[in-house]
């Protein structure tokens, strides 16, 4: 499928990097320090994810001219544009390899102890450590807050790769093999009635100012970790992400009711989406364990049928 190689190419994932860093930068830099919500380097360490390491080269040089471009034209500005894009092609690196590692020491069969991981060496500790970087270059060359811009830092690119790393991890999974990441066409109808539920159930909850009825997506969305294949489950937190951000950014929903700050409310709302997925997540490993279990366990039944001789 060539769209679908295009999308997983250096060019196209500079792309998309470029356009996802410009929103940041652009509309989620509230208080004129660095970016409240950023989901760029989820998007690149899921491509990364997917290649070998000696290959990332020009998927890291192209998303890091992407970063330098959005930075000096809509961001801090040029002279912070190299360091802060250095920076954060390092944590969007640094979350692939923790992955890789991660996945080569317990999956599938220690599925807590990778999701335990996950949330301490991904989601805590590179943006701790990215966070830290960007604070002291801002302070640096613009005299930037440095606690403040620490800790939106943290809170942003944290659960940027909490929400989005396991999203983009399946997509390009299949785009990377030239596949679509869609349902197939013979899951179609129960993608259709699944998806379309949540849109319905998601559309709801952000139209009313009810706090209460947040749990409803959450609810179905984890009952979907448990039951649902990973080519629909995938199609779920993106929809909440487009349809409560847009919803909230539009001053719509009961996250946009609170007496709060945009900014603020932005952070909120990325919270309750990494909260959602956070809950997810282990089910959908365990549920993705069982199933490469039971096909080992069929193909060993297969293996031994075949041994049997003939009577």
């Amino acid at each position: 499928m060539r769209l679908a190689r295009l999308l997983a190419c250096p060019a196209g994932v500079s792309l998309t990097y470029f356009a996802l860093a410009a929103a940041s930068v652009t509309f989620a830099r509230f208080t004129g320090g660095v970016a409240m919500v950023w989901i760029a380097s989820a998007m690149l360490a899921g491509r990364l994810l997917h290649l070998p390491e000696h290959r990332w080269t020009p998927w890291l040089v192209g998303s890091a001219v992407a970063s330098a471009l959005a930075t000096g034209l809509w961001g801090f500005g040029w002279a912070a544009a190299v360091p802060l894009a250095v920076i954060n092609i390092f944590e969007a690196a640094s979350a692939a390899v923790i992955w890789r590692r991660i996945t080569k020491a317990f999956w599938p069969y220690e599925t807590l102890e990778w999701v335990a991981s996950f949330y301490i060496g991904i989601v805590l500790t590179v943006p701790l450590l990215s966070g830290a970087a960007g604070a002291f270059t801002a302070w640096v060359i613009y005299d930037q807050p440095v606690i403040d811009n620490f800790t939106r830092w943290i809170i942003g690119h944290s659960l940027g790769l909490l929400a989005c790393l396991p999203v983009f991890h399946f997509i390009y999974g299949r785009l990377g093999r030239g596949r679509s990441f869609l349902p197939p066409r013979e899951m179609l109808p129960q993608a259709t009635l699944i998806v379309g539920a949540f849109v319905l159930v998601t559309v709801t909850v952000f139209a009313l100012d009810m706090r209460a009825l947040l749990v409803f997506p959450l609810i179905y969305l984890v009952v979907c970790a448990a039951t649902q294949p990973s080519a629909i489950l995938t199609l779920l937190p993106v929809l909440l992400m487009l349809i409560g951000g847009v919803m909230t950014f539009s001053g719509r929903g009961p996250i946009a009711a609170m007496d709060w700050s945009m900014g603020d409310r932005l952070q909120f709302f990325q919270l309750y989406v990494a909260v959602t997925v956070l809950t997810a997540l282990p089910l959908q490993c365990e549920r993705a364990k069982r199933v490469l279990e039971l096909r080992r366990m069929k193909a060993r039944i297969a293996e031994l049928e075949s041994q049997r001789p003939a009577a």
